[in-house]
Order: structure tokens, then C-alpha cells, then sequence
């Protein structure tokens, strides 16, 4: 990767292999946990030691090649971000292994033996700035002139999380600083005429000729990613020993491209898959372990008590517990498991054990609407959502609790067999109110209940909603317009499974329509983690819960009311 005169350049020492060396016999002897895919990893760089100078395994470890790249780390880096900013990077012990495994094996040729290098972790376990480290070494100490690294993701501002993290670290060294030209989206090395820029598949890209691509979250890909997928990886042919680096937390079941890589990484690492050049280091709980047992955690976050605090994983624990669906996004963002991506995001009985006796609502602070409709002829549901105080936080803030209504109707000409259960029990019983004029009936019942509990705000979705917003406009009340977009409904919905969590919200236990509209929801998760109801892939009518949800947002935002008449402003 480099020579001595380098070497004796940046004064490394040879105190960065032996962090290596610790971490391998730390996991051989149990010293240290890890899941069963990190440990085959571990079993095979010993296996491989052993190989060496044996007939058919033409690689050997390069401990001075390993400790170059290991030192390298706390002599050329700091830490930009947090508590550690400013701090020399040492390396973790995990992190220690993963350089000096990529950077110390070579073959015959001296040339990298490692091309490819798979990398998955729980979130928040230092990846992006690990990726940094390896993109500017790759850049200015591989060896390689006019080298050019990528940081390729789906979308360019993605791309530039690694390397904006890259760039600071540039900016805070002074030797780094004074062997590169840093420009907006590009960090150039003069002496080597190498650079490392971000690119994403939302920009324009041609005439690629990577020595390293640092391949960002791989989960986010999609299937329509696929060609810059394609052109990253097969432009590297004329490059003597470039590198892919891989860098993910795990995917759903459509997460294709990472299904795919992650599939061949176990294969590769138990050995049932030969090959050679392919480095893995899969940090990820095991198939029968517990998610929630803090005592599995350290396996898929290495860095737990490092950049990840173990309170913040403990308090995201406890949100898993409220649903499929937040134990889904626990599983699959910290213990870096596999999840589906249709699951029901609220278990219907947690939601029994919010069941109690409603307030007076005319002590509530505030009281919002919401409306949300199906197809046409279809489902049609508003929700009122009152606020009560309930008590004062650390802070002096008041902290509440919310309480909820919700009325449905269906017209008359429905497609769906109202003789069928559950429908008919639902008409029966007058949960379901089946209408011969369904957006009249509809207006006319939520403006009288509005009137009864002296309601002044409504929200409603524009997309189907527009013309009764303007009614209800004229008729005197104050409309808000929720798109049921992320941007909207991710705070709401977020706020919904923590007070059902909790049980600070209260609903009579009545209402089995709303109660079947809960047991359906699934929610749509970006790789934010930013969610949304989403109608496509919930099993069955979720209009109910989603006007709770609407509801519940604007009852959260509202003042508190003056003394006098109930208002909501």
C-alpha cells in the first residue's frame, strides 16, 4: 500500500496491529461477544494464516502493510463531530480488523488480495466515519496514481454524508490539509493527481475509471439503482487493485441489490463459497437471539458505549415494544437483521389496554378533527382528538394526555358486501353508518359534532379532500391541509405508538371498526426511518386510525386554551 519513505514520513509506530491482534484472540477465547457470521470471519483470517506458504494459496498477511493503515488512523485523522471532536481516530478493536485485514493481505504480486469488502453494522456504529478513513487512504497513501475514489449512494446529498466527513478530516489535520486542494464536491491530491468525490444517481455520471468506491448504505438501493450499480462496480478493470468498500445496516425483503450481496457475504464467510478476495465483516445478532436482550446487542453494535450510547439503544428497546412494526425497525436498524417490510405497525392489543372511561372533554386544553376518506363509495372516517394536562416535566413543561373519537360511514352503492362479517356487525351495531348521500351525511355529522365540542380546526388530505375542506371553510371553521406524507405524518405517527406505549391515550374500547383499522396498518419506512400510513400496503381500511392520526397531529400543536369558552385556535 505504501513504502517506508511514507512510512518514516508519518512517524507510525507499530502499536496499531497489536489492536488487531487483541481483538482476534479476545473473540477466539469469548472475551469478546460477536454473532456467528463476524466469528467466521475472524476463524477464517486464522485459517488463512496458517495457509500461507502452502501449494494453491498464493496470499500472505502483511503485518507492517496492516499496522501502516491500522496507526495511520489516530496519526492522519480526528474526530469532527461530538464529544470526541477533535480527538485523535484510534480504532476501535473491531475497526482495527477490518483495516488491517483489507490493507495487510496482498498477494503474490504485493497487490491488494482483497477487492471487495462487505461491511454491515447496526446504525450509529461509526461506518460513515470508517469509510472516510478508508477513502482517504486510498486516495493519497494506496500507491496508485490518479486514483479516483467515489462515494456512490442513491441520491448525491446521501453520498456526501462520507464525504463531507472526509472533508473535515482533511481540514483537520494539517499534514492531510497540506497535500490536498479541497473543492466543493471534490478533495484533490496534487502529487498523485488522485481525487475522492461524492456521486449519486440523481447526478450525471460518465467515463468512471474508480481505484475505490465506497458503496453507502447499500440497503437503500433499489432495483431502478441497478445500472449505476453496474457502472460503479465494472469500470474498475484497468485499476491494478481497487477496492469496493461496502458500507449497510441490514434491508427488508425488497431491498434487492443488499439481498443480494448480503446473501453471497455468508456465504463467502462460512466458507460455502469460495472465494478469495471477498472480505466480510456481517455484524448482526443471531438467528435465535432475543432483539431486546441487552446481552445480544453488542454483537450487530460493536461501538455500543463508543459512539453509541447503550441508554439511547435502551430507550429504543422500549419503543420496539409497542409494535411489529417499531420492534420490526429495532431489529432491523440496531440488531441489523432482515425484516419484512409489510407488518402491522400496532398490535390490537396493546391498543385494548388504553380502554377507559372518557373525561368531560370540556376541560380538555384542546380538541382537533381530522377527515380521511377511502375510494369512492367506499370507507369514510373523521376523528376528534381531545388534550388533557397531565402534570409537569423536569423542565417545568406541561406534559399531556389525549383522548380520542372516531365516526364511520359507507355509502349505500359500496362494492363490499355489507352482509358479510365483519361489516354486518359493524352496521348493526351502528359503528358503521351506511349512507344514501355519503359525502353529505358525512359534513353534516362532522360539523354538528365539531359545534358540540365547540371544535374550531379540522384537517383533512387535499388529494381527495379538497372540495369538503373549502365546505367547511365557508361554513366557518379553520381547515388544515396534512398531506399523508412523510413530512407530515411521521411525527404524529411516531407520537401515536409512544402514548399507546405508555397509555396516554384513551379511547371507550367500543369502537371495533377503529380497533380493525389499527390491527391493519402498516406503515411505509424510507431509509430515514421517516414513516407514513401507507393505504397500498396495509392489509384492509386504515381511514380511521389515519384521521386519529391527522387528528392526534393537530391536537399535539395547539395552544393551550384561555379561560372562557372552548376554543381551539
Amino acid at each position: 500500500m505504501a513504502t517506508e519513505t511514507r512510512r518514516a514520513k508519518l512517524n507510525f509506530d507499530a502499536l496499531g496491529i497489536k489492536l488487531m491482534d487483541d481483538y482476534l484472540s479476545d473473540v477466539l477465547n469469548g472475551a469478546i461477544v460477536t454473532g456467528s457470521h463476524v466469528r467466521a470471519s475472524v476463524e477464517r483470517h486464522i485459517k488463512d494464516l496458517e495457509r500461507q506458504n502452502t501449494e494453491g494459496f498464493e496470499y500472505r498477511f502483511d503485518r507492517d502493510l496492516a499496522d501502516f493503515a491500522i496507526t495511520g488512523f489516530p496519526i492522519l485523522f480526528r474526530h469532527t463531530i461530538g464529544k470526541h471532536a477533535g480527538d485523535p481516530f484510534v480504532l476501535s478493536p473491531w475497526q482495527a480488523f477490518i483495516v488491517g485485514s483489507v490493507f495487510g493481505w496482498t498477494d503474490n504480486e504485493r497487490k491488494r488480495r482483497f477487492r471487495r469488502a462487505y461491511c454491515s453494522l447496526g446504525r450509529k456504529n461509526g461506518k460513515s466515519t470508517l469509510a472516510a478513513g478508508v477513502a482517504i487512504l486510498l486516495a493519497a497513501f494506496d500507491g496508485e496514481q490518479q486514483s479516483q475514489v467515489y462515494i456512490g449512494a442513491t441520491k448525491f446529498d446521501q453520498a456526501k454524508i462520507v464525504y463531507n466527513e472526509a472533508d473535515r478530516m482533511v481540514s483537520k489535520s494539517p499534514r492531510l490539509k497540506s497535500m490536498a486542494d479541497q473543492r466543493v464536491a471534490q478533495i484533490n491530491f496534487p502529487s498523485t493527481n488522485s481525487f475522492i468525490r461524492p456521486l449519486g444517481s440523481d447526478k450525471a455520471f460518465d467515463g468512471l475509471n474508480p481505484h475505490g468506491i465506497i458503496f453507502d448504505e447499500l440497503h437503500a438501493w433499489k432495483e431502478t439503482h441497478r445500472p449505476f450499480y453496474d457502472t460503479l462496480t465494472t469500470g474498475s478493470a484497468a485499476r491494478a487493485q481497487p477496492l469496493r468498500f461496502t458500507i449497510t445496516t441490514a434491508g427488508d425483503d425488497k431491498s434487492m441489490l443488499w439481498k443480494e450481496e448480503n446473501k453471497y457475504a455468508v456465504e463467502v464467510v462460512h466458507g460455502r463459497v469460495n472465494e478469495e478476495t471477498y472480505f466480510v465483516f456481517n455484524a448482526c445478532i443471531d438467528k435465535d437471539d432475543d432483539p431486546l436482550d441487552e446481552g445480544v446487542w453488542i454483537k450487530s453494535m460493536p461501538n455500543l458505549g463508543v459512539s453509541v450510547s447503550a441508554d439511547y439503544i435502551r430507550e429504543q428497546a422500549r419503543e420496539a415494544e409497542v409494535s411489529v412494526q417499531t420492534k420490526n425497525r429495532f431489529v432491523r436498524y440496531f440488531a441489523n437483521r432482515e425484516v419484512s417490510s409489510n407488518e402491522q405497525a400496532i398490535d390490537p392489543e396493546l391498543w385494548d389496554h388504553c380502554t377507559a372511561s372518557l373525561s368531560n372533554w370540556k376541560s380538555a386544553s384542546a380538541i382537533c378533527a381530522a377527515i380521511d376518506a377511502g375510494g369512492i363509495n367506499d370507507l369514510m372516517a373523521y376523528a376528534l382528538v381531545a388534550r388533557f394536562p397531565d402534570g409537569i416535566d423536569t423542565d417545568g413543561k406541561p406534559k399531556w394526555r389525549y383522548e380520542t373519537l372516531t365516526r364511520c360511514y359507507i355509502d349505500v352503492d359500496t362494492n363490499r358486501n355489507l352482509n358479510e362479517s365483519p361489516w354486518a356487525e359493524w352496521v348493526q351495531t351502528k359503528r358503521l353508518r351506511v349512507c344514501g348521500d355519503l359525502y353529505a351525511t358525512v359534513k353534516e355529522e362532522l360539523t354538528k359534532d365539531m359545534r358540540q365540542f365547540k371544535v374550531r380546526q379540522v384537517a383533512f388530505d387535499p388529494w381527495n379532500m379538497q372540495q369538503m375542506g373549502e365546505e367547511l371553510h365557508r361554513a366557518g371553521f379553520d381547515v388544515i391541509k396534512v398531506p399523508q406524507q412523510r413530512y407530515t405524518m411521521h411525527e404524529p405517527t411516531s407520537l401515536l405508538l409512544d402514548l399507546i406505549r405508555r397509555k396516554k391515550i384513551t379511547h371507550d374500547g367500543k369502537d371495533s371498526l377503529l380497533r380493525w383499522s389499527i390491527g391493519n396498518l402498516v406503515l411505509d419506512v424510507d431509509s430515514d426511518n421517516r414513516w407514513k400510513p401507507s393505504k397500498k400496503k396495509s392489509g384492509d381500511k386504515i381511514d380511521p386510525v389515519v384521521a386519529l392520526i391527522m387528528a392526534l397531529r393537530q391536537c399535539s400543536l395547539a395552544p393551550q386554551r384561555s379561560r372562557g369558552s372552548l376554543f381551539v385556535a
